[in-house]
């Protein structure tokens, strides 16, 4: 029992840390991609980590009712 109880905790902590990981690492794209594209249009095509990306559209204030 105690073994399969181990065993459990050890998958549930390897598979949250392979969660943060993905996590942090889109955290990152998006704010690297949103430097690039402080100054260019949406559509606009920029390098961030080597890699060929689009600016997204800005998003629009929505007001609240």
């Amino acid at each position: 029992m105690n073994k399969l109880l181990t065993s459990l905790m050890a998958i549930a902590f390897i598979a949250g840390l392979g969660l943060s990981t993905s996590s942090m690492a889109a955290k990152h794209m998006g704010e690297a991609t949103a430097k690039a594209c402080k100054d260019k249009k949406a559509g606009d095509m920029v390098k961030v980590d080597g890699k060929d990306v689009k600016c997204p559209e800005a998003k629009k204030m929505e007001e609240k009712k």
